[in-house]
């Protein structure tokens, strides 16, 4: 056969192969309409049964914040996986960056317990799977420690206040928990888009949400850090030496459910310091987080009682919570170390012939470890005070560091100090000032301080008493909420019944931050005194809240004083700027004093990397602005 044959019989057998198969093909097989992911949980369909049609669910719309809808003993559990990557460079060494990696993942078991002093208690409990870089051994010691659960308090928007810790619970785990928790909160406001305030370990930095394209789902955007729970010096910078501010970004994607809380979490931020002019090195850390519901949730025994029932074995911290507390064995032996040979009278000593104020300060530590450590030590040192044989100016010292040693002793020997009325007006009101430092107030303590707002009648002592009470009720409500709600509601009762004079109520507000004075602060703005309306406003920038943004920039547009003008501004640069950037237009436009402008463009300085209308408004400031002093310093901050 020639070649032209061969090839003329091989594309007839081509031909018949294909229309074969065509054949086949229409005679059974058909192919999908589209393309469908079948998951490999799941048997794959055999192949003479038609694919089912996926019809999505249909989430409808849900509540968020003060609206969702939290049932005690209502368990969720989430799969989550948690990286983070680190990075410093140091300018000039050998080995140029050094990186370091943490990943973690693991099921995370949320339950609902119910509510105390305006806050939300939650049960968590992690079972961790992967922990980098731990070998299966350290994995497994790790795992152990987390096998009971830590508490966690929320405010009513989900904002984490504080973590609930067992007090053996090491650093390691302290600092996984709070990384975990930070990474995957979600704070509420009203509306499609808002800003807020939030804490991470490293501070607290303002946030900002917008609504999805889809139905319950957002879109979180860090955008800069307020303050932080560790201030960094530069010793460097545009102007020289000063505190600087970590840089931050990051976005995540949340989707909620129908009632409002998280069902999926996914996304990542950036924290930098140092670097560029402060001198410092260059640090960066970045955290990877994806976080997803597994099941339905179930119902649980857990409530209230849980929490109540172990919280004498509990220590409240804050999500920047930067050092592992001493307790039991390790605090005394720290407190053994730090007193040496001391005696009372030796350290009394050195208080009152040191000038030098860190070694009076190291004095006074040690004074305390030793109240600490021999309780007795401490009925003996009051006494003292009580008979005047302690000199004038030690007197403040002693009584501080009774307030620091925080045991039930110390705590009642302040109590009998606060009462004593033999003693001199201004001793008692430097006990008031002590005890408003107690860390944890016992009930004796709490109400020796009540009794003492009520029954005396000098001027100074009413007002040490009264900030006192406002110390108190910060420190008491990350761990007793509810104790600290009722000490707030019997000094408002005091105030609004005009027991207490308006500045002194106002003060102890500002120390207290608890929106439970916001009508009182309110009322406040109208005063005549220029003293109390500064005072109102300290008070209102210490609370949370939509309302008193608005109350803020009612201040710093209308009113008459330039003093309270300039202390709203203050207090509008500590909070998020969003709900504040048009009023902070209008008063660079409508102010007439300088210091007021200066204030704000203070603060709009440090908003020029996440607020573009920031630069606008400093540019025209520059070019506009009748103050010579106000051009320069918005030219200085642009420069920057």
């Amino acid at each position: 056969m020639s070649p032209h044959s061969k090839n003329l019989v091989l594309l007839i057998a081509l031909l018949a192969l294909v229309a074969l198969w065509s054949f086949e093909s229409a005679r059974g097989w058909k192919p999908p309409a589209t393309t469908q992911v079948i998951s490999v949980s799941h048997p794959a369909p055999r192949s003479d049964e038609p694919l089912s049609t996926v019809v999505p669910k249909t989430v409808p719309p849900g509540k968020r914040g003060r609206q969702r809808v939290l049932k005690p003993g209502l368990e969720h559990r989430y799969a989550f996986d948690l990286d983070v990557r680190s990075a410093e460079h140091i300018p000039g060494a050998e080995t140029g960056r050094n990186w370091r990696h943490l990943g973690w993942s693991g099921v995370l078991e949320l339950t609902y317990l119910g509510e105390e002093g305006g806050q939300h208690f939650f049960s968590a409990r992690v079972e961790p799977t992967r922990v980098e870089p731990l070998s299966d051994e350290a994995l497994s010691a790790f795992r152990s420690r987390l096998e009971r659960p830590v508490f966690v308090a929320q405010d009513a928007r989900g904002r984490v206040l504080s973590v609930h810790f067992e007090e053996e619970v090491d650093a390691e785990t302290r600092r996984f928990l709070r990384l975990l928790l930070a990474a995957t909160q979600f704070v509420a406001e009203d509306g499609r888009s808002w800003s807020t305030e939030e804490t991470d370990p490293t501070g607290d930095y303002e946030s900002e949400y917008r609504a999805g394209g889809s139905v319950n789902t957002y879109v979180k955007t860090k955008r800069r850090y307020l303050r932080t729970e560790l201030p960094l010096w530069a010793p460097m910078g545009p102007r020289g030496p000063g505190v600087v501010v970590p840089r931050l970004r990051g976005h995540l994607d949340f989707m909620l459910d129908e009632d409002g809380l998280v069902r999926e979490v996914t996304g990542s931020d950036v924290v930098e310091q140092g670097g560029r002019e402060t001198g410092l090195p260059q640090t960066r850390a970045e955290t990877r987080v994806a976080l997803t519901r597994l099941e339905t949730p179930r119902h649980t025994a857990l409530s209230m009682r849980t929490f109540r029932e172990a919280r004498g074995r509990l220590r409240a911290e804050p999500l920047t919570g930067l050092e592992t507390p001493r307790v039991g064995a390790v605090a005394v032996e720290w407190d053994r170390r730090l007193v040496g040979d001391a005696t009372l009278d030796v350290l009394l000593s050195v208080l009152e012939t040191e000038t030098r104020e860190q070694e009076r300060s190291q004095a006074r530590e040690r004074l305390a470890a030793l109240f600490r450590l021999l309780p007795a030590k401490a009925g003996l040192a009051a006494r003292r005070v009580r008979q005047g044989a302690v000199k004038e100016g030690v007197v403040a010292q002693v009584l501080e560091a009774l307030g620091s040693a925080g045991t039930l002793e110390a705590q009642r020997e302040l109590a009998r100090l606060l009462g004593e009325s033999r003693l001199r007006v201004t001793t008692r009101a430097l006990v008031a000032t002590a005890v408003g430092k107690v860390a944890q107030p016992s009930a004796e303590l709490t109400q020796a301080l009540a009794r003492a707002v009520g029954a005396t009648k000098e001027g100074e002592l009413r007002r040490a008493v009264g900030l006192a009470l406002g110390s108190l009720v910060k420190g008491m409500e990350r761990s007793e909420p509810g104790r600290a709600l009722g000490v707030l509601d019997g000094l408002m009762g005091r105030c609004e019944a005009k027991r207490l004079d308006a500045e002194t109520c106002l003060r102890a507000l500002a120390r207290a931050g608890s929106a439970r004075g916001l009508e009182y602060a309110r009322a406040a703005l109208s005063h005549r005194s220029v003293e109390v309306r500064v005072a109102a406003t300290e008070a209102l920038g210490a609370m949370a809240g939509t309302d008193v943004d608005v109350l803020l920039d009612r201040v710093l547009l209308e009113d008459p004083e330039a003093r309270v003008r300039v202390q709203a501004a203050v207090m509008i640069s500590r909070r998020v700027a969003g709900p504040h950037l048009r009023a902070v237009a209008q008063s660079l436009r409508m102010e007439t004093e300088p210091q007021v402008r200066a204030e704000v463009v203070r603060m709009l300085g440090t908003l020029l990397t996440v607020e573009h209308a920031a630069g606008e408004l400093l540019r025209d400031v520059v070019a506009r602005d009748d103050s010579e002093d106000v051009r320069r310093l918005a030219s200085s901050l642009l420069a920057e």
